[in-house]
């Protein structure tokens, strides 16, 4: 009798387990569309795309749990995983480097793009030590790069936190183009900033109209005997708060209600958001389309690589850095919520790319990436 009851236990946990792996195949699969269905007609996939890297971590889990047990159930994570197999290398880099393009000479760029968080001058008090600001100053010096975009960039004038000057300075990059979205007082001004080693003979700002705070610009660069155009792109944020993100990391300790006050609100956030990001999108690669030079594209999408909004860019003939030379996990949200890659450099297909690094430092909710961008020359 024991032991019958004990079949029947396992008998039921199995189905159970069966039945929550088939909900994490069809949320998986659900999520692989995202790249092809506009949020704006529904975005389901949207949020499961979202979640990709944690759907596929877990089904790789229960592949492997169905193989210890020898059950032939293994089949249906191992397909799940296998049908968005292309999908592996937007969230896991395995290589470093290109191959020989076979051009006799190559201009070599370093190029870094960083979400700096308006260098937490909201935290920051007149007569106190600029600590954020000075020590991504301080990063700064120790790279090489040739060209930085910054999002959400901060620059005070009148004495104020003034961040322009010392940071061309930090970079030996005399060559700048900003665009201030907001400006409060006539001294401190919210938004993006490029700044570049090499001459900037035309600058340009991407508007986009359903927002105020968010936008793009672009720089024609002056590399060697070539030129390119180096976008600066910063898409719809989520505006979620500090509660909404610890809600996210830590479910525990809610009452019922408060957990479905808080999904709907932050949710709702996500929705609004990722909308906004594919009407973004279509924007700016119409001004890729428009482009007389080989592109290079930083910024901060807000959005994964299994989004609409990715795809709507990078399908303009782009290759992604971390995709061509990246290693690891390519997470750049340095914030309670795990494996979400949203900050990017891309690049033209004529161009190549070596040595993506994601550079783990803490003085902003996003981390800084880089890269060398190789340019053929005339």
């Amino acid at each position: 009798m024991s032991n019958r009851m004990h079949r029947q236990k396992v008998s039921k946990t199995t189905l159970v387990l069966k039945a929550l792996n088939l909900l994490l195949i069809a949320g998986l699969l659900t999520g692989y569309l995202a790249p092809y269905v506009n949020p704006q007609t529904t975005t389901i996939p949207a949020f499961f795309g979202l979640f990709a890297p944690v759907l596929i971590i877990l089904n790789g889990l229960f592949l492997f749990w169905w193989l210890i047990r020898r059950k032939w159930f293994f089949v249906f994570p191992l397909i799940s995983l296998l049908a968005g197999w292309n999908t592996f290398s937007e969230w896991i880099g395995v290589r470093h480097h290109h191959p020989d393009s076979g051009h006799t000479t190559e201009e070599t760029v370093s190029v870094l793009s960083y979400n700096v968080r308006m260098f937490d001058v909201q935290y920051w008090r007149p007569g106190e030590p600029p600590v954020t600001r000075d020590s991504i100053l301080a990063f700064l010096t120790g790279t090489d790069a040739g060209i930085a975009c910054f999002q959400e960039f901060f620059h005070g004038e009148q004495d104020y936190f003034s961040t322009i000057e010392p940071i061309s300075e930090a970079l030996d990059a005399p060559y700048v183009h900003t665009d201030f979205t907001v400006s409060k007082g006539g001294s401190k001004h919210f938004g993006l900033a490029t700044f570049s080693r090499y001459p900037v003979i035309n600058r340009r700002t991407v508007r986009f109209s359903d927002t105020p705070a968010n936008s793009g610009i672009y720089s024609d660069i002056v590399v060697g005997d070539d030129t390119v155009r180096v976008f600066n792109i910063h898409l719809e944020s989520i505006h979620l708060s500090r509660s909404d993100y610890q809600y996210v990391s830590d479910l525990l300790g809610q009452s019922g209600n408060q957990t479905r006050s808080n999904s709907k609100i932050i949710f709702s956030k996500i929705k609004k958001a990722i909308i906004k990001h594919s009407v973004q999108a279509e924007i700016v690669a119409g001004q890729i389309r428009l482009s007389p030079y080989p592109v290079i594209l930083c910024g901060d999408f807000n959005d994964t690589p299994t989004s609409f909004a990715y795809r709507t860019i990078i399908k303009n003939d782009l290759q992604d850095a971390f995709s061509g030379s990246g290693f690891g996990f390519g997470s750049t949200f340095s914030g309670n919520i795990p494996f979400l890659r949203i900050d990017y450099i891309l690049y033209s297909d004529r161009l190549r790319s070596d040595d993506y690094r994601k550079h783990k430092i803490y003085f902003s909710d996003h981390f800084p990436v880089s890269c060398r961008i190789l340019i053929p020359q005339k």
